[in-house]
């Protein structure tokens, strides 16, 4: 279906804190695929991760601060206001009902997707969204037999598929993929190591403010 709408992304993650190895994969997708919106969404309880350090309120704000000067990135914090797990699926049917006739791309890593069968309602997820799956250049297919069947059925190579159909399709999109890890920068501030060039500057600020990590 021809629905000429441009279509909107969204990134999940704890973002504890955020970092420039989320930051310029996320924009370098924004710009890549024309995506008119880029949503940074902070999970409140991520099921498969152990309790965060820093508060909700917290990572949202270091979130907002990172991404102040980018016109096409804001920040969803539906899944801070939840009191239980935020599993993918739940999020999804709450943006399709939100946005109903534009496509929503649901940014993800390449390890993300080769354990994709492992989610919560994973077979469901297609049927709200796209997939666009970030990785490094020259990746190598090292799926099991249900993803591979999955990507073998789903996946595109025409970005603009992204905006003229609703939901449903598996984009490859080739990122920088940076080094840093938010374990790496938590690691480095309790051991009063400089986190410098690793995440913006108004975050660090932040995390010096609160004094975090410590």
């Amino acid at each position: 279906m021809d629905i000429q709408q441009q279509a909107i992304g969204f990134l999940g993650g704890t973002f504890d804190p955020i970092h420039f190895g989320h930051l310029r994969p996320a924009l370098e997708i924004t710009e890549a695929l024309s995506l008119q919106q880029l949503f940074i969404m902070p999970n409140h309880i991520a099921p498969h991760k152990s309790a965060s350090h820093a508060s909700a309120r917290q990572r949202s704000e270091m979130v907002e601060l990172a991404i102040s000067h980018q016109a096409r990135m804001t920040i969803d914090k539906r899944e801070l206001k939840r009191h239980k797990p935020s599993y993918t699926i739940d999020t999804l049917k709450e943006l399709k009902i939100e946005y109903p006739n534009t496509p929503i791309c649901f940014i993800m890593g390449m390890d993300s997707l080769i354990s994709f069968d492992k989610w919560f309602d994973w077979k469901s997820i297609l049927s709200y969204c796209h997939l666009i799956i970030s990785h490094r250049p020259g990746w190598q297919n090292k799926f099991n037999k249900q993803v591979g069947a999955l990507v073998a059925k789903h996946q595109t190579t025409d970005k603009h598929d992204l905006h003229n159909i609703q939901f449903g399709k598996i984009y490859f999109q080739a990122t920088s993929q940076l080094a840093i890890s938010s374990t790496e920068i938590r690691t480095l501030l309790n051991q009063d190591i400089s986190i410098d060039f690793l995440t913006p500057d108004s975050v660090i600020n932040y995390i010096k403010e609160q004094h975090l990590y410590k």
